[in-house]
């Protein structure tokens, strides 16, 4: 094939799926081109042009994109507990000759020059149509967990892993640790605490309960080292998209609490995880102690992680999708 796809990434989750999906295109012997802003490309020599991130500058890139080649493909990653009407109103308000206009408005202006619009979830692709933009353009391709490195010969502990950055609102690591003050379990919290200020006050929720530890970035090691300890792993964030951490932790034999909110719960059948209000801190932390307590769940929701979500599997499906643009 000819190159089959170029880039332009925004934020580290949503660059990160398509590095991702580049490496694993590049193992299967496709051709594909990282785009700089500033770099000069050959744009009608792609297959493939494909957009990720939703932003206003999407607005200025696909309609002239499209122009020079018409193949263009879009994962806007949309991660929002808005109520879909409001969302659709909000898309219809701007004013595109004057140039007033929001990310949502943008988006129906642009929607004709896409030939293909990516979502990860169906809850995503839901939000995608309020666009105005039918279902035969729309195709879920899911995402994939990064490594498995998974060891059974690591006994479980009882305690429960948080991995994320403590410092976003959406990843609720406050009712977390409620919970786990509330009832007793043990915590462990990794990742970014943000600056001086910031982590002084996850201490200062913490407490100093014993039960809490607050460990902060940690390598990718230590980070697998956990995983393979932890036998329970809680994502209850209020927005989350799909929650990639999550499905890492299944894959290492953790048993997974996750929000009910939004479109991570599409990637578990149903009663493999426990899905959580996460408003409710006693919901939380009742599921918590459940799943610490339970065993059967494990390894057979690992195996089935494995056969859906390994990036072999998304990107076949991603170059099945390329293939009909």
């Amino acid at each position: 094939m000819k190159p089959d796809a170029c880039y332009n990434g925004s934020g580290d989750g949503t660059r990160k799926q398509a590095e991702i999906w580049c490496k694993e295109l590049q193992r299967q012997g496709h051709q594909v081109d990282l785009v700089s802003t500033w770099g000069s490309y050959q744009w009608k020599t792609y297959d493939i042009v494909h957009f990720f991130g939703f932003g206003l500058w999407n607005y200025e890139m696909i309609n002239w994109g499209c122009g020079m080649n018409p193949n263009v493909v879009f994962s806007p990653v949309i991660d929002s507990n808005t109520p879909l009407w409001k969302y659709r109103l909000f898309s219809y308000i701007g004013c595109e000759r004057l140039r007033l206009f929001s990310q949502n408005y943008a988006a129906r202006c642009y929607r004709d020059n896409v030939k293909l619009f990516l979502a990860r979830t169906q809850y995503e692709a839901d939000y995608i149509r309020q666009y105005g933009i039918g279902a035969d353009k729309i195709k879920i391709v899911p995402l994939s967990y990064r490594e498995d490195r998974y060891d059974a010969s690591i006994e479980k502990e009882p305690f429960c892993l948080f991995v994320g950055t403590m410092t976003q609102e959406r990843k609720n690591v406050g009712r977390l640790i409620a919970a786990a003050k509330k009832y007793g379990f043990r915590l462990v919290l990794a990742g970014s605490p943000g600056n001086a200020a910031s982590e002084k006050q996850l201490r200062a929720q913490i407490a100093g309960a014993p039960n809490i530890e607050l460990k902060g970035f940690v390598s990718d090691d230590e980070l697998c080292s956990l995983y393979n300890r932890a036998k329970v792993f809680a994502l209850p964030s209020l927005n989350e998209g799909v929650g990639l951490v999550a499905l890492e932790a299944a894959v290492h034999g953790c048993n997974i609490v996750i929000t009910r909110l939004g479109g991570p719960k599409e990637y578990y059948k149903e009663g493999t995880a426990w899905l959580v209000d996460p408003f409710d801190v006693d919901d939380i932390g009742i599921s918590v102690e459940r799943a610490l307590q339970t065993d059967h769940l494990q390894p057979k929701l690992r195996e089935e992680i494995k056969q859906r979500y390994s990036v072999e599997s998304c990107v076949e499906q991603l170059v099945k999708e390329y293939q009909k643009v």
